[in-house]
């Protein structure tokens, strides 16, 4: 059975009312993000799980173009939060790792993300909240998403 197109759009647009609303919520809890983007945050709480990783793995994790993680990297290592180290058994490769104070910042943002998640998803029950995640890592799944 397949769904109406409303229920579709409705779908997208609680998704993008999600995203925004965590956006701005994350720009009012400056403190706790040092005033980053959702990119910047988004790439500390990646690293924070995967590092130390390259560039190319970070894009691919992310589904980024590899040049705007370049960009997002470069923006992160210039503030002291990511460190480049060159890879010892394969010069060619850096790998991206976080600084002491990068650690701090991305522990700092996932803690941010888990309470203001566990906020929002406070009207769901424990149930519903479980199914919410299931469904969300097969729909994220079948996107080709396989990090989780």
């Amino acid at each position: 059975m397949t769904l109406p197109d409303k229920t579709y759009l409705q779908i997208n647009q609680a998704l993008f009312s999600l995203t925004h609303a965590y956006e701005t919520r994350m720009e009012a809890d400056a403190d706790n993000t040092a005033g980053l983007s959702l990119s910047d945050c988004s790439v500390l709480m990646v690293l924070h799980q995967f590092a130390p990783t390259t560039a190319a793995r970070l894009s691919e994790i992310m589904d980024i173009n590899p040049g705007t993680i370049s960009v997002y990297v470069q923006r992160l290592t210039k503030n002291g939060l990511v460190r480049r180290e060159q890879d010892p058994d394969d010069l060619r490769n850096w790998r991206l790792t976080l600084s002491e104070p990068g650690n701090i910042v991305a522990s700092a943002v996932v803690a941010a993300a888990a309470d203001y998640t566990r906020a929002f998803l406070a009207a769901l029950d424990e149930e519903e909240q479980a199914t919410l995640h299931r469904l969300l890592l097969k729909a994220s799944h079948s996107l080709g998403f396989d990090w989780q």
